[in-house]
């Protein structure tokens, strides 16, 4: 149905698998991004937009980190740029075409905080913002591919008080992404070295980068019980097999996002590790907008039964 709905709407049938690649390689992005973080090759190059004066710089393991980064990134900028101009001028609705803008504009807002990272040298609060920017991005971006793919609703899904639900489940994920970033831009993963206590206490400060790190963790065992209600809830309530399935996925990435926060502290934050937890915590805000993506669809267009 979906093929039929881009051609009514004049876009090219490649359309849908375009958009599915950039979504895709802006979820890598978002990862590689963390891995320059970690490797300490943020001011690898110590300029922007260029390296070292230089549009290629001379090859240098971590400045190659930070140098790939920034070619992926512009990349990933000139294939949006093109994606979008072909969603203004089709026929598509125009939510589709608001919501192509406001990806756009994120996009702006991301690339200047890029360089705002290097000029101002690696500034906590302006990293964290790069990476709450970066993931905005991605969102806007899977929305919209979602809304591609899955132009037109299946069946009802249950009571309308589910959508807030799913609301505040994506903001619970999005909210804790938000304190990762912060307790990693301010070099607060290892202020506690211990776990499930912290030196010994359970709560030994709400103040500093060790009041940082607890809440950090408080935040995840809230949106655990908030992901733990919402697989719950989607087994009573829900009538849709999708929802329930992606009720289920959720609730294993959030198992699998505490258990990579807990070997971040006892392993000391090994690369690996420390990028895989980024990601799965990019991953379970996915597929919470899956989720909302699919109930909010419905809801947009059909009554509430």
């Amino acid at each position: 149905m979906s093929n039929a709905k881009l051609k009514s709407w004049g876009l090219p049938s490649w359309y849908l698998g375009a958009y599915n690649a950039l979504v895709i390689a802006v979820f890598f992005l978002i990862a590689l991004g963390g891995s320059v973080r970690i490797m300490k090759a943020g001011l690898a190059c110590p300029d922007w937009p260029l390296c070292f004066g230089d549009v290629i710089p001379d090859y240098h393991p971590q400045v190659y980190f930070e140098f790939i980064h920034r070619v992926v990134a512009g990349t990933v900028s000139i294939v949006t740029l093109g994606l979008q101009i072909f969603l203004f001028r089709s026929g598509a609705p125009k939510r589709l075409k608001i919501l192509g803008g406001i990806s756009l504009g994120i996009l702006i807002a991301q690339i200047v905080f890029g360089g705002l990272t290097v000029i101002l040298l690696l500034k906590a609060g302006v990293v964290a913002t790069h990476l709450i920017l970066g993931t905005g991005f991605f969102i806007s971006l899977l929305w919209i591919y979602l809304s591609l793919k899955n132009p037109e609703p299946e069946a009802s899904v249950g009571p309308q008080w589910l959508l807030w639900f799913c609301v505040f489940v994506v903001c619970a994920a999005y909210g804790q992404i938000f304190l990762g970033g912060l307790v990693a831009s301010n070099f607060a993963s290892l202020v506690c070295v211990d776990w499930p206590t912290c030196h010994g206490e359970w709560f030994p400060t709400f103040s500093g980068i060790i009041g940082l790190h607890i809440i950090h963790r408080l935040g995840g065992y809230f949106v655990f019980l908030t992901v733990l209600t919402n697989f719950f809830l989607m087994r009573k309530f829900a009538r849709s097999p999708r929802l329930k399935k992606l009720s289920g996925v959720l609730l294993i990435c959030v198992c699998g996002q505490i258990a990579l926060g807990i070997a971040n502290v006892l392993l000391l934050t090994p690369p690996l590790i420390a990028v895989s937890h980024l990601a799965l915590g990019v991953g379970l805000l996915s597929v919470a907008f899956r989720q909302l993506h699919a109930v909010q669809t419905l809801y947009l267009r059909t009554p509430d039964r």
